[in-house]
């Protein structure tokens, strides 16, 4: 009997090259963020000093070219989130540092908790039900994306930053189901109060009818009616 071999995916670009190949003397690794950790200072000076003197310079070019500062090269092969996460930061202070202003101010308001004289406006019930659920949703959104990403390149990460990233995934989870469930516990209970509100009132109309409900219930069943004591 045979055993069979597993081969290990191999994951391609938009442009059919294979993931990391990109770099120059890439050996098919990319870097663990504990591997290159003490490069990053080093290399976000060099990352600020190129672009401030030659904005056009590409991203991968710049990570080759300060892999060649050495003899021999260095193997800084940062995978594509990684690097992302870098350059949105990195570019957002060189705007700020040349321009004194940022590249990307990101700023979602959905529930409106103040004027433009700046007094506070307290939001309502349904505005905070509302807004809950966009969070939610957008937690969702985070963590779903989170797990695809996980899923197709779960070897460019350190075992650490998985078990953080799926446990991030499964706390969104959690909350969700969580607050789901709680809403529909509070539905079932405020359906079953009302049966017992609207049986105990039948009640008393019953007993009213045969005349035999006392003063106090007789006020109770009138105010439950919108009457009042005189009415």
């Amino acid at each position: 009997m045979t055993e069979k071999t597993s081969e290990k995916k191999e994951h391609f670009d938009f442009y059919g090259k294979k993931l990391g190949y990109w770099y120059k003397g890439f050996e098919g690794k990319f870097s663990k963020l504990a591997e290159i950790r003490n490069l990053i200072p080093e290399f976000k000076d060099f990352y600020y000093s190129k672009k401030i003197e030659d904005p056009s310079w590409k991203n991968i070019k710049l990570i080759d070219a300060f892999n060649e500062l050495t003899t021999p090269p260095r193997k800084f092969f940062p995978t594509i989130d990684m690097y992302k996460r870098w350059r949105r930061k990195w570019d957002d202070e060189i705007a700020q540092k040349i321009f004194g202003a940022k590249l990307s101010k990101i700023e979602k308001k959905i529930i409106v908790t103040s004027n433009e004289r700046n007094e506070l406006i307290p939001p309502s019930d349904n505005e905070l039900e509302m807004g809950g659920k966009i969070l939610a949703g957008e937690l969702m959104n985070d963590a779903m994306n989170i797990l695809k990403k996980d899923q197709v390149y779960e070897e460019h990460y350190d075992d650490e930053v998985i078990m953080k990233r799926r446990n991030y995934v499964l706390n969104v989870f959690n909350f969700v189901t969580r607050a789901v469930h709680s809403k529909q516990a509070l539905l079932i209970r405020g359906q079953a109060e009302r049966r017992e509100s609207a049986g105990f009132l039948m009640d008393l109309v019953r007993r009213s009818t045969a005349g035999k409900i006392t003063p106090d219930e007789m006020v109770l069943l009138k105010q439950s009616f919108g009457r009042n004591k005189d009415g």
